[in-house]
């Protein structure tokens, strides 16, 4: 039997009154078993924070401070650790990570294909179509929701960002995923590792009985919670703690003192658990009682997982619910996987990092003694120094004082500096955190370059920072789908015009339903079965000139395909990369650019730009010989040719006196080579030979010239066809 079954049965005969004192044995349990874990996080905390010779003792607990201030001694702390890790964070967070929301399965036998009656072939059902469109339009709001509520209402981003520097300094943070009740709005929260209290050998939350969370509440709010059973609030007091591990207390407070023990600014520690129970016998009627307001008990049968969600305080129970939570609320970030308790990210750099700091010291120590210089005395002799502006002075009894000459400290220090470094630039990202560019590498494109090839070193983190996003938003859909009960507006901003929605969670919608409760038009329904993905690919590029490069790229390739075929590409794709390109690079409000685009393509093409076009067209047709004098004599001989060719073939040419016809150069008969192309087939046939379907060379000289004004006049008159194809249905 696994623990979480052993466990989930176990907690099933645990009646309210001791839920609380159970809890608090499994939290002392589990802090015991990490306590060599938060021995190391407390040192990363401190090295963080700039004390790098500062840890607390393995045996007795105590924090040790290497640096003996007493006799002047101290030891310099280089951050290079700390700049490495807030430099991969930002590599990381580069990519600028947000989830998409997958639309709605249409199944399309729902839809079934009708035959044409007049070509007996199946024709797609409208209905289908329509369908596909409503399913996207769905997903578009769905997501905007998703977005508004990452951006806007929770602030992700930096949460994100406050999420991935505690991973690295404690190889694991968390962030809780709940609800308000009363506002019905999701909420989120960022914890640290001391905060959340689990089995840190488990590889993943599933994996997991239970989960506490211990947080530091003002004591007057834990007093007036209605939630609270009012008995057990009578026997509290407060206990003025930071948290409930005791090294965390002491990292807290050597940072921030010691909390105030005044009557209205007393705190509470109070633990918020979340058990996997099974359902049996013994706990039916409990969970039914405990969990039916809510929901919890909706599908749920004899064998099934349900959460139990007890809050408690110095061993006494305040809260026992059921509630209806699908996975545990609190969602970790890492930096690789595996257990859930492992490595720290920054004590990758901790060792070489120390090093430095005290080759770093021992040069500057060096550095200060060799600007006074070593004097060399008679033994037995004083004397005395003493500093004047602009000089000084030294008082000598017989023999004057010798001073020696400076030593070097050599390459050796910098040699061995530049390895550590080395070393430290290995474990993180140079380029990124550093600003330090390879000698020759200048341009935006090898910058981007560079910046790509440590962005793809990252890939592990990358793949960790992927999956915990998708699994917030899986939290969020999952809270809105339960607990929004009620229609919420939200609002975005497009194209310069502000967009306004409703949504409801799915529960809060068959509700309403069953009571035939009016909602707002076009209500969006939030399912917590909605597919979720991760867009954190680097995309158009990590710098800003990679992206401005890329996008300019993107916009000439377009401009190309509309100029081969314009209705390959609809202008009105054009724009929307105009107008990203536009509000990606920060040249403002780009609304009124865009209008400006439209009422040009409304207005059509001006008379002076008609005018050029026709000028265009002219000169490119008298350039291939098509109009103009030439043109006419070119006329002019052919049909000449073909009268004196319609005449040979008729006999008239020979009644005809053969002397005043010879003595005409324009009447004579022409060789065969200088013809044209239609007179050479009518001589081959008129010879009793098959006519030649292959063009000599002077024709295909003519047939490039008529391709070549074909092609000319095509892109003169090309903007006039792009400008209607905009502002008509595509004809």
């Amino acid at each position: 039997m696994s623990i979480i079954t052993d466990l989930a049965r176990r907690f099933a005969q645990t009646d309210s009154r001791n839920i609380g004192q159970a809890m608090d044995e499994l939290v002392a349990q589990a802090i015991t078993q990490r306590a060599p874990h938060e021995r190391r996080w407390y040192n990363n905390n401190f090295f963080d924070d700039g004390y790098h010779f500062k840890i607390i003792s393995k045996k007795t607990g105590k924090v040790i401070d290497h640096i003996n201030r007493q006799e002047g001694y101290i030891e310099r702390a280089i951050p290079r650790a700390s700049r490495q890790v807030r430099g991969v964070t930002n590599l990381l967070f580069a990519a600028e990570p947000y989830p998409v929301v997958y639309p709605d399965r249409v199944f399309k036998n729902k839809y079934p294909d009708s035959i044409d009656p007049q070509t007996g072939k199946p024709i797609e059902n409208p209905e289908y179509i329509k369908a596909l469109d409503q399913a996207k339009k769905i997903a578009k709001m769905r997501g905007l929701w998703l977005t508004t509520e990452w951006d806007d209402e929770q602030d992700l981003p930096i949460k994100l960002i406050d999420l991935l520097i505690l991973a690295a300094k404690n190889s694991i943070s968390w962030l809780q995923v709940y609800s308000d009740p009363k506002k019905q709005k999701v909420i989120t929260e960022v914890f640290d590792a001391f905060d959340v209290i689990v089995y840190g050998d488990k590889r993943e939350t599933k994996d997991l009985p239970f989960m506490t969370k211990v947080k530091s509440m003002d004591f007057k709010e834990v007093i007036s919670n209605p939630m609270f059973d009012p008995k057990m609030l009578e026997k509290l007091s407060p206990d003025n703690k930071y948290a409930t591990s005791e090294i965390k207390e002491a990292y807290m407070r050597a940072r921030f003192g010691a909390k105030l023990t005044v009557k209205n600014q007393s705190t509470l520690l109070v633990s918020e658990s979340f058990i996997k129970e099974v359902l049996t016998d013994d706990n039916w009627e409990q969970a039914v009682e405990k969990g039916q307001n809510n929901g919890a008990m909706e599908g749920k049968s004899r064998g099934d997982m349900i959460m139990r969600h007890p809050f408690s305080a110095g061993g006494m129970t305040l809260l026992d619910e059921y509630v209806d939570y699908d996975d545990y609320p609190l969602v970790p970030i890492r930096f690789e996987p595996g257990s859930l308790y492992q490595v720290p990210f920054i004590e990758r750099f901790i060792p070489q990092n120390k090093s430095l700091d005290i080759i770093m010291t021992r040069l500057e120590k060096w550095i200060n003694a060799m600007i006074v210089g070593v004097y060399q005395k008679r033994k037995g002799e004083n004397f005395n120094v003493s500093n004047f502006p602009g000089g000084q002075a030294i008082e000598y009894e017989t023999t004057p004082l010798t001073q020696m000459q400076n030593g070097t400290v050599g390459q050796t220090p910098f040699a061995v500096i530049e390895l550590l470094n080395k070393f430290i630039d290995e474990q993180g990202a140079t380029t990124s955190a550093l600003a330090q560019l390879p000698s020759g590498v200048k341009s935006g494109v090898a910058i981007e370059s560079v910046k790509s090839a440590e962005y793809a070193n990252l890939k592990i983190p990358i793949l960790m920072l992927k999956k915990s996003i998708k699994e917030i938003a899986e939290r969020m859909l999952e809270r809105a789908h339960k607990d929004i009960l009620e229609p919420q507006e939200y609002s975005t901003v497009e194209d310069g015009e502000p967009n306004y929605f409703d949504v409801i969670g799915q529960r809060g919608y068959d509700l309403s339903q069953q009571v035939n409760k009016e909602l707002p038009e076009d209500v969006v329904v939030l399912n917590k079965k909605v597919r979720v993905r991760i867009e954190i690919e680097p995309g158009m590029g990590l710098t800003m000139e990679g992206k401005r490069e890329a996008m300019q790229q993107i916009i000439n390739y377009m401009l190309q395909l509309m100029q081969t075929n314009p209705d390959f590409i609809a202008p009105e794709a054009l724009k929307q990369v105009i107008k990203r390109f536009l509000e990606t690079f920060g040249y403002g409000s780009t609304q009124e650019f865009m209008e400006a685009l439209e009422e040009a393509g409304e207005q059509g093409i001006s008379d002076v730009t008609i005018q050029k076009m026709k000028m265009a067209v002219l000169e490119s047709l008298e350039e291939a010989g098509e109009v103009g004098p030439k043109a006419s004599e070119k006329r002019v001989m052919e049909n000449k040719m073909g009268t004196l060719a319609a005449l040979d073939e008729s006999g008239l040419a020979d009644k005809m006196g053969q002397s005043n016809i010879q003595d005409n150069p324009e009447i004579a008969p022409i060789p065969y080579k200088d013809a044209p192309e239609d007179i050479k087939r009518q001589m081959e046939a008129n010879a009793g030979l098959i006519p030649s379907k292959d063009v000599s060379p002077a024709g295909t000289d003519q047939l490039n010239k008529h391709a070549d004004t074909m092609n000319k006049v095509k892109a003169a008159t090309q903007p006039q066809k792009s400008q209607g194809g905009g502002n008509s249905d595509g004809v």
